[in-house]
């Protein structure tokens, strides 16, 4: 399959077929580089900025490619965004197989896959434990094999999907097609589990640059509530006031009500709210409005943003402190993708991180809820059906979010397996042996590791240095511009005339060094004599530089 593909990509003119398929003259930067590797048929990672257009690099290969391109996203709406905006383009062999489709419209896209019609299929990971939907995928020719949004499947990312652990043994059934992943914000430990998860550990991940120079970061910190509807007054008037459209992300739907109530009443600027509770009818009606500028505000939790198109977003304000810097750095990316200055502003409080460490607490299983969840397993298990997840949310009356993460767990631990859609029972080796004994251990260190991911967030709040320096040492990249002119914090430097320079500490990103306590990890970022590093037993650690050693001490 691979001197095939290699063959076929010399014959092609990619940039005629750039411009014959999608009406684009040139590439976005990365763009070519992932399309040709794909095309010569290397599994490949690409971190690709916000923006950079992550879709065109497996949209155009699966169109020069025979057979069907199987694309896993991992929400619904993206998915029907990515098929409309096809459509447009007048490419119609595509098609979506999610849980929103009737059994009538599942049977007609099943049948045109069959029938070799379709060349791209997008669908959920949830979608692929379905035995029969892999085994008609198992039937035809599948090139390439497509994982959008790759951080979901790192138990290490802002936004893990369990049902993404399983893609890795999916590619195996189908055979090792070539394997494309693709993420916007994935930072070197995200980078390494993602390429672990998905079985090809022996690749070289293409990164394009975090740094989108046209986008000025500030932060504005409240000491009350109310100081911060003080703080977004001030964003919305004066000479400095917010130009355009944009969005204002809050981390609870009872702050997006409110600060949308707020700019309508108070500050009379035209805004909807959004959030998951609305109904469909009221997401897409807020959603036109907005594209269609008949808004200067989406007011919205963090369900809105994933496949909006929109180029010409103004601002960004986030009115509460994000989870992490991959969170934030992906919801303040949506504005300025037309290349034009706009503005990502965060408005927090330290009081902000009691909701987010809620929201840690609501999705980490502890010991009791594991077990009781395979306990009731093992006692409805033996029904061929199995247990739905349905019936088990009634009987355990645990959060969905929390049943997926310990299905998943146990399911990858060798203990369940689904049986039909939904259902779980337990695997023949636990039936044969009921004294197997579940270790959460590594749940408990990426609970303490999201955590400090939330302390990096309130660091880069608190930060008095170049925020955009911060973001890119985050993802681990360099930045060596003494003052990057376009962040809150070197505009006031350069307005007071002050000119510190690039303080070079004792270490340099990536560096392996050793602390006593917290054992080996690698440094993210040095700010004077500090040094944040990432330990992997214990997340992220902002110490002395003088605390840790280039490597371990040897045992006399």
């Amino acid at each position: 399959m691979t001197e095939y593909k290699l063959s076929f990509m010399n014959r092609v003119d990619l940039r005629r077929a750039l411009a014959d398929k999608f009406g684009f003259q040139r590439f976005y930067p990365g763009q070519e580089e992932v399309v040709l590797r794909v095309l010569g048929g290397k599994d490949t990672l690409a971190i690709l900025a916000t923006g950079a257009g992550k879709s065109l690099t497996y949209q155009l290969p699966a169109l020069l490619l025979g057979g069907t391109t199987v694309v896993v996203s991992p929400l619904i709406a993206l998915m029907k965004d990515q098929v409309d905006m096809l459509r447009e383009r007048g490419i119609t062999a595509v098609a979506a197989l999610n849980s929103t489709l009737s059994e009538d419209q599942e049977l007609a896209s099943r049948r045109r896959i069959a029938a070799g019609e379709v060349k791209i299929v997008y669908t959920t990971p949830e979608k692929l434990e379905d035995e029969a939907f892999l085994t008609l995928l198992r039937s035809i020719d599948v090139p390439l094999f497509v994982v959008d949004e790759a951080h979901c499947i790192s138990q290490w990312g802002h936004d893990f999907r369990p049902a993404y652990l399983a893609l890795g043994h999916v590619i195996d059934r189908l055979g090792r097609p070539c394997v494309l992943a693709l993420t916007a914000t994935a930072t070197p430990a995200v980078r390494e589990d993602i390429l672990h998860q998905l079985g090809i550990e022996h690749v070289k991940p293409i990164v394009k640059g975090f740094d989108r120079p046209n986008l000025v970061y500030e932060a504005r910190k409240a000491e009350k509530e109310s100081d911060k509807l003080k703080l977004l007054a001030r964003l919305f008037s004066g000479t400095q006031a917010l130009k355009g459209t944009g969005i204002v992300y809050t981390a609870t739907i009872k702050n997006a009500l409110e600060v949308q109530r707020y700019l309508v009443e108070e500050l009379r600027v035209p805004a909807a709210v959004y959030h998951s509770k609305l109904h469909k009818e009221d997401r897409t009606t807020v959603h036109e409005l907005f594209m269609d500028e008949k808004i200067r505000a989406v007011v919205a939790t963090n369900a809105f943003g994933l496949g909006i198109d929109k180029p010409n977003i103004r601002f960004v304000v986030h009115y509460d402190l994000p989870g992490s810097i991959e969170a934030y750095t992906q919801e303040a990316g949506r504005a300025g993708r037309d290349g034009e200055a706009s503005r990502c502003i965060l408005v927090y409080r330290m009081s902000d991180t009691r909701v987010q460490n809620y929201f840690l607490t609501g999705k980490y299983p502890d010991i009791e809820e594991v077990q009781r969840v395979f306990g009731t397993i093992q006692v409805f298990g033996d029904q061929s059906a199995g247990v739905s997840m349905t019936d088990l949310r009634k009987i355990l009356q645990l959060p969905l979010t929390k049943l997926k993460v310990i299905l998943a767990l146990l399911k990858k631990s060798g203990y369940l397996e689904p049986l039909g859609r939904s259902a779980y029972g337990l695997t023949e080796a636990v039936r044969k042996n009921r004294d197997l004994v579940l270790s959460l251990a590594n749940y408990e260190t990426k609970k303490s590791y999201d955590q400090s991911k939330l302390s990096m967030m309130l660091q880069y709040a608190e930060s008095g240095v170049c925020r955009r320096r911060f973001i890119l040492n985050y993802f681990g990249e360099d930045f060596d511009t003494v003052n990057c002119g376009a962040c809150d914090n070197c505009l006031r430097a350069l307005a007071e005339g002050v000119n510190e320079g690039l303080v070079v500490g004792p270490f340099k990103i990536a560096d392996v060094v050793f602390h006593p306590k917290f054992g080996t990890g690698t440094v993210e970022r040095m700010e004077r004599d500090l040094v944040t590093v990432l330990f992997p037993s214990f997340g992220y650690k902002t110490l002395l530089a003088s605390a840790v050693n280039r490597s371990e001490p040897k045992i006399a």
